[in-house]
């Protein structure tokens, strides 16, 4: 008898993303802020058989390819435990490719959860997990945590943070403008832009006396605004829009292309969605 499943992966913004310089491996070190959202999402179908190895098919088709991240997380999974097990996987797509929300990160992050929680005997602890998860892709291990955390080093170093979005209204706008990561970095790299500057004070763990929202303490921020809004114009011109439309706040998530807008009251809300799909601009609510 086949057993199926079914898995969400949901998506991250970057509250806040500072690069602090790039190492002698090739990989950068970061200081950023990561805030897990339901939507965007995507959906990972399974079904189980008697047999071994791993078959995949994705919507979109474009997808389906050995190197695909699900691909390489059985393969790293199997590797450590021995155990492969007959799967047949089906990728949704909801979450936008090349727009800094981490979906890739988030499918292997749920499917290694999954996989790790269909073997009793070889079952990989905690750390062993997140160890694995760093091998896989640099977001990853975040999604095995999934909750506000801030983020060092080259996305391996996670802690939990106090952050309180409560009552806010934020839409992920994720205008179909593919962004490739390494362009990202490189284009970085060329401008040179490592600043020395100190850590600020509200990406602090430190909890707050009256539990409240920490959002007016927060400083929405991402250095690669620097460079991806000059070769990407509309970009710009979008995020400031929304801010024009009432957004208290709008910031690029990841390397970009999608921007995220927070609103304090829904009438405002609304009125930024009708303007966007006036535009067919894609975008997905989130009420905090």
């Amino acid at each position: 008898m086949i057993k199926t499943f079914s898995l969400l992966a949901n998506c991250k913004i970057n509250i806040y993303l500072r690069i602090l310089g790039k190492r002698s491996d090739g990989y950068h070190d970061l200081d950023s802020l990561f805030y897990p959202l339901s939507h965007p999402a995507d959906h990972l179908d399974i079904a189980v058989h008697s047999g071994s190895g791993m078959t995949l098919r994705c919507c979109p088709r474009s997808l389906e390819k050995d190197g695909n991240i699900l691909h390489i997380t059985y393969e790293a999974f199997a590797e450590m435990t021995g155990f492969r097990p007959g799967l047949k996987v089906f990728l949704r797509k909801g979450i936008p490719v090349g727009a800094g929300l981490g979906g890739g990160s988030s499918d292997a992050a749920a499917f290694l959860l999954f996989l790790n929680s269909m073997t009793r005997t070889k079952k990989l602890s905690q750390h062993k997990l997140l160890v694995l998860a760093a091998k896989i892709g640099a977001d990853v291990p975040f999604f095995i945590f999934n909750r506000p955390a801030r983020i060092g080093g080259t996305g391996d170093k996670i802690t939990a943070v106090n952050v309180n979005l409560k009552n806010l209204y934020i839409l992920v706008v994720c205008p179909d403008i593919p962004i490739s990561t390494a362009w990202a970095y490189q284009a970085w790299d060329e401008y040179g832009l490592y600043r020395k500057n100190t850590v600020p004070a509200f990406l602090t763990t430190e909890a707050k006396k009256d539990k409240g929202s920490t959002f007016d303490r927060l400083v929405l921020s991402n250095c690669f605004e620097q460079v991806v809004f000059p070769a990407f114009p509309q970009l710009g011109l979008l995020k400031l829009e929304l801010m024009q439309k009432g957004a208290a706040g709008c910031v690029l998530s990841g390397s970009g292309s999608s921007l995220s807008a927070f609103f304090r009251d829904k009438d405002t809300a609304m009125q930024a969605c009708f303007t966007l799909d006036r535009q067919n601009i894609p975008f997905y609510y989130n009420k905090m």
